[in-house]
């Protein structure tokens, strides 16, 4: 290889960088009073940064158009969402001759995510799944100037990014938004829009693209009150758990956000009083997700974004929909043990997020941590949302619960959380006691050690076949938690109430299944079954007997369900050994709630219960 050649390219592509720079830059410098002259009149910046900055460090916010510039995927399964997000990163700030008007020097990087169509994990639950390998972001560096006055930002910038031929683009925009002023409430959102300065003509030109951000600096909560907590609902003293100064509301609801399923009132079929959202929408969205946006310095007030979507999932780069999307404020509420707060409607108008503005403060919504579980209410935080308005009013739209989706991630346990069996006396009537075995060697999982959940296979009487998870709600008295190297004492066991039998262990579970349905019963094709269970884990057998409930069609819970199974022992797990069952229902074949019998069969956690068990035998 010749290394003159190699120099010589070298300085070429540097030369090549600096000049196109220099170019950037002093075209920026020219035409700032041409593009932004008529916003904010440029001014002449000091030397000192100022510590008034119209934005935090890092600013997070939505956009909407663009995706020919981000060259997003082709491909028939991506999907592009309606509104993106995108982060404005400031990174310096200085007065000016002019009063109240400021020199800005910031970021600004819209990040596109590919969103695959709904797949499946290998225990058979569905996700929305990204592929990070084809993540994007275009960088943009802006200066300009602010006014503090008029509370409008005016910015010059450029980055490049490249053609779906592998071209260099160069590009060249002008950034302006309005509402950036000292302090701001619920109502206030900043928005505005980032054109293209080439030429329509020109290969580097772009669509503009509208912008959304809920501004952060010196945020006023004038929505929560003493006098507003009372509209809170009343609840049962002792029903919910308290929180503390180490965890607070903004502890448990920070994070990627909060996934809860939504139960409109009995009888709704339309959107116009069942949501939010009246006759905008023409469905009832299945899920609800809160998603933080600040938290007050007290950490006992909020800001939070409600997104109503058909879709559980919930990511730090997720999109939003506007349109199905609220902003709320609320306190946490210490003598009822609930989070009261008040949304607002975001109102979308033509599409353009520049038009954006919030009105209709008039639903409510409580949220709370139960302190009690059970087979008939799993939920770890659950919640309703009314409307204050009067039924004949415009808007008006009945009671709505929702409760957290995923048991699995419930994100802080809070102390003092119990579970209370309430089946327990139809599993021994049902749940046969076998006789005991003698000098058995052979081991089976402790369940207080190792998790005990596993994925199922499953095929019911008709002949079709699933899959499913079931995943551990509580052991003995206490929800699952795991704790791999915490050896529990007799005393810190979870207490098994009416056990007489050391090795008969209380224990529930929710178990999720998913059939390919030929019959459209979901918009999907899937039929979803949610069955929550409790009974008996006998670790000298290997034995799992339980109860089983799920939601019937009347919403009424349907408790007539057997589910058994059988797991082999430890030794076999290196030898691909699998657990057998059945989920059976316990009522008469011409009962409307009646399903045929149902085999599964799976792999469980076998892993972390061998490498405990030795572990634990090292130790002792």
């Amino acid at each position: 290889m010749d290394c003159s050649i190699s120099l010589a390219s070298l300085l070429f592509f540097l030369s090549s960088f600096f000049y196109l720079s220099v170019v950037s830059i002093t075209a920026t410098q020219s035409s700032y009073g041409h593009s932004c002259g008529s916003v904010v009149h440029e001014s002449k910046p000091g030397d000192e940064e100022f510590n008034i900055s119209p934005f935090p460090e890092r600013q997070n916010g939505y956009y909407s158009g663009g995706d020919k510039v981000m060259n997003l995927s082709s491909d028939y399964h991506y999907y592009s969402p309606e509104y993106k997000v995108l982060v404005f990163e400031t990174n310096h700030v200085y007065k000016t001759d002019a009063e109240d008007v400021f020199k800005v020097e910031g970021s600004l990087i819209f990040r596109s995510s590919y969103y695959y169509e709904r797949s499946f994990n290998y225990d058979g639950t569905i996700y929305s799944s990204s592929d990070s390998s084809k993540r994007g972001a275009l960088d943009f560096d802006f200066q300009g100037f602010w006014s503090r006055t008029t509370g409008k930002i005016c910015m010059l910038g450029s980055s490049y990014t490249y053609s779906e031929d592998g071209k260099q683009r160069h590009l060249q925009a002008v950034l302006k938004l309005n509402n950036i002023k000292d302090s701001s409430t619920i109502n206030t959102l900043v928005t505005g829009t980032m054109d293209s300065l080439n030429p329509a003509d020109d290969p580097n030109s772009f669509e503009q693209i509208s912008l959304l951000m809920f501004p952060q600096i010196s945020y006023k909560y004038t929505k929560t009150s003493k006098q507003f907590s009372q509209a809170c609902p009343d609840i049962p003293e002792k029903s919910s758990l308290g929180l503390s100064q180490t965890r607070t509301i903004c502890n448990m609801l920070s994070g990627r956000g909060y996934a809860f399923e939504v139960k409109y009132a009995s009888g709704c079929d339309s959107s116009k009083s069942c949501s939010p959202f009246g006759d905008v929408i023409e469905y009832l969205p299945q899920f609800m997700s809160l998603r933080m946006i600040q938290c007050s310095e007290d950490k006992q007030s909020l800001r939070f974004l409600i997104e109503f979507s058909n879709n559980s999932y919930t990511g730090y780069y997720s999109s939003s929909n506007f349109t199905t999307s609220l902003v709320g404020e609320g306190s946490w509420d210490a003598k009822k043990n609930q989070l009261c707060a008040v949304a607002c409607r975001i109102h979308d108008l033509s599409g353009s997020l520049e038009k954006s503005y919030v009105g209709d403060c008039t639903t409510r919504l409580s949220l709370r941590f139960p302190a009690i579980l059970s087979i008939r209410s799993t939920s770890t935080v659950e919640g309703e949302m009314w409307s204050e308005k009067q039924r004949n009013e415009s808007g008006f739209f009945d009671r709505i619960v929702f409760r957290n989706a995923d048991h699995r991630r419930v994100g802080v346990q809070l102390q003092g959380l119990k579970y209370e069996y309430t089946e327990m006396g139809k599993v021994k009537k049902l749940c046969p006691k076998k006789s005991p075995v003698r000098n058995n060697r052979e081991k089976y999982p402790d369940a207080y050690f190792g998790d005990m959940s596993f994925s199922l296979s499953i095929k019911n009487s008709e002949g079709q076949k699933g899959w499913g998870s079931s995943n551990v709600v509580a052991v003995g008295d206490q929800p699952y938690q795991r704790f791999p190297f915490l050896i529990p004492s007799s005393s810190s066991r979870p207490t098994n109430p009416g056990a007489t039998n050391h090795s008969l262990l209380h224990i529930s579970y929710k178990i999720s299944l998913e059939f390919y349905s030929n019959v459209n019963q979901s918009s999907n094709g899937f039929q979803n079954i949610q069955i929550s269970a409790e009974g008996f884990y006998d670790s000298k057998k290997g034995s799992l007997c339980m109860v089983g409930c799920k939601e019937s069609f009347s919403h009424s819970m349907d408790c007539e369900i057997l589910v058994e199974i059988q797991f082999p022992p430890l030794e076999l797990y290196s030898k691909g050994s699998k657990f057998k069952g059945s989920i059976k229902s316990m009522r008469e074949t011409t009962d409307v709630l009646y399903f045929g019998p149902m085999g599964c069969s799976g792999t469980a956690n076998y892993r972390s219960w061998s490498e405990e068990s030795i572990w634990r035998m090292d130790f002792e």
